[in-house]
C-alpha cells in the first residue's frame, strides 16, 4: 500500500475510534446513538471490529520484557519512590524513552533506582 494510502487508512481508523469511544461514552445503546448521529448501526459495528481488529494486532506485536531490580535497591528504595512520587510536581520530572517504553520519575529519585532502570531499559 502506498504511503498516502496507508497514512489516509490511519486518519480514518483513528476517527473510527473517536467514534466508538463517543458512542462508548454516552451512555446510550449503540442503536440509540447511531439513530442520533446518522450511522448505520451495521457500520458501527463494522468499524469497531477493525479498530478492534488493529488493537489485538498490535498488542501481539508487543512483548514485555522482564526487568530485575536488585533487592537491596528495591528494598532500600520504595519508601524514597513513594515519597519522592507525592513531592513531585509536574514541572519537575524526568521522562525516559525507549522503543516506545516511557518512566517519568521525580528529579530527586536515587541514582541507584536511576542506575537499576538504565540496566533494565538496555535489555529492551
Amino acid at each position: 500500500m502506498g504511503r498516502i494510502s496507508e497514512i489516509k487508512k490511519q486518519v480514518r481508523h483513528k476517527e473510527w475510534a473517536a467514534m466508538v469511544q463517543e458512542c462508548q461514552s454516552s451512555g446510550k445503546k449503540v442503536e440509540e446513538w447511531c439513530n442520533e448521529n446518522g450511522i448505520n448501526i451495521s457500520t458501527y459495528y463494522k468499524r469497531l471490529n477493525v479498530i478492534r481488529t488493529e488493537l489485538i494486532e498490535e498488542s501481539e506485536n508487543q512483548s514485555i520484557v522482564p526487568v530485575s531490580v536488585s533487592a537491596a535497591v528495591s528494598d532500600a528504595s520504595n519508601s524514597v519512590i513513594a515519597n519522592a512520587v507525592k513531592k513531585c510536581s509536574c514541572e519537575d520530572k524526568i521522562i525516559m524513552r525507549k522503543n516506545g517504553i516511557e518512566i517519568e520519575l521525580p528529579q530527586n529519585i536515587s541514582g541507584d533506582i536511576v542506575l537499576a532502570l538504565l540496566r533494565g531499559l538496555s535489555q529492551c
